[in-house]
């Protein structure tokens, strides 16, 4: 777990690592899918059952990791780690993914590693004769 700028919460939040990711997003698919014995494992009613109270195993376990209390199960499912891409170089804060190639916050370009900048000189470029 690493605390970090999300950009849905609008604020630093607990994001997991895969791992820990990998635990949640089990807990929200069986959840979701609320089989009998799933309901049964956490004491829940069989009869009609709120999206809140489906997701309560969800939550539970976030708060378990991270001491963050009472995040919605929709956030949760955010705030991994892997989603978020490296600090931006002027702001600091993440970028939204990966492959971001500005940052979403400062508008900042994003350098791209192994592709060199094109630089514009003042040279006529010489094309090859055939």
């Amino acid at each position: 777990m690493k605390q970090l700028w999300c950009w849905r919460c609008k604020a630093e939040m607990p994001m997991l690592h895969e791992i820990e990711f990998a635990e949640i997003s089990k807990l929200y698919r069986d959840s979701m899918s609320s089989t009998k014995e799933f309901r049964q494992l956490w004491n829940l009613s069989l009869d009609k059952i709120s999206i809140e109270e489906r997701m309560f195993p969800v939550r539970l376990r976030y708060e378990q990791m991270t001491g963050m209390k009472n995040c919605h199960h929709n956030a949760v499912m955010h705030h991994r780690l892997s989603m978020y891409g490296p600090p931006c170089r002027r702001c600091k804060k993440p970028l939204r993914t990966p492959q971001a190639k500005l940052c979403g916050a400062c508008m900042f370009p994003v350098e791209q590693i192994g592709f060199p900048s094109e630089s514009k000189t003042d040279t006529p470029s010489t094309s090859p004769s055939f």
